[in-house]
């Protein structure tokens, strides 16, 4: 008996270890050498896409290349967004992101974290959108470095970039190119646990219990 309950818990903990997620980098042009960067202010944003592979992930964060001109104790915000792609190249808005630490200077690798969780859907585009909101002390602007070149590595890809000149509220398709993508990288679990998965994961919970039940009898 205790043999046959070895083995059973063994699967079980098995099932279990096969529907956890890992920490994975799905597209990332951080390696690349930098062109140049383009500054934003709180009309002048951009926007860069990135697609996902043939699974669902759950986004952890996004590492963007950012830096800034001279801060001088405004009351600038900085804004960073993820977009769904949409009718208009840019759609609805799916989250803000927080800083995890602020723009200072040249363009350094800074951690955009989700404010909620978002499940990035397997084969779709999303748009990473940066820009500024200030008021009339602004002086200064938002870098946002680009690579030399389009290549990445991770399974996912990036594709177009473009600018709005409204502060986001529109994003003309003829501003849109693929050369010389923005530099970032997309943090993600991955994959997205399926159905099965799932069902896989209950069965080996309901094992567990059954194991834990039948020790308390015995």
């Amino acid at each position: 008996m205790n043999c046959i309950r070895k083995r059973f818990t063994a699967a079980a903990v098995m099932a279990l270890a096969a529907s956890c997620a890992q920490a994975d980098v799905l597209v990332s042009n951080l390696a690349q050498p930098e062109r140049s960067f383009s500054e934003l202010t709180s009309l002048f944003w951009a926007a860069q896409s990135f697609t996902t592979d043939g699974s669902g992930h759950a986004l952890l964060s996004i590492d963007a290349m950012l830096g800034t001109s001279a801060y001088r104790g405004d009351d600038t915000e900085y804004v960073a967004e993820l977009h769904a792609s949409g009718p208009g190249i840019i759609g609805s808005l799916l989250t803000t992101f927080s800083f995890g630490s602020m723009p200072s200077g040249a363009p350094t690798s800074i951690s955009l974290l989700p404010t909620s969780g978002v499940t990035l859907a397997a084969g779709t585009t999303y748009w990473l959108v940066m820009g500024e909101r200030h008021g009339s002390l602004d002086s200064e602007y938002l870098g946002w470095s680009y690579a030399d070149g389009n290549a990445s590595t991770g399974p996912g890809s990036l594709g177009a970039f473009g600018y709005s000149t409204d502060g986001g509220m529109s994003w003309a398709a003829s501003t849109f190119d693929t050369p010389n993508p923005f530099r970032l990288a997309v943090n993600v679990a991955s994959p997205v646990p399926e159905p099965s998965s799932l069902a896989l994961t209950a069965l080996g919970l309901l094992a567990l219990m059954a194991m834990r039940r039948v020790h308390r009898t015995e």
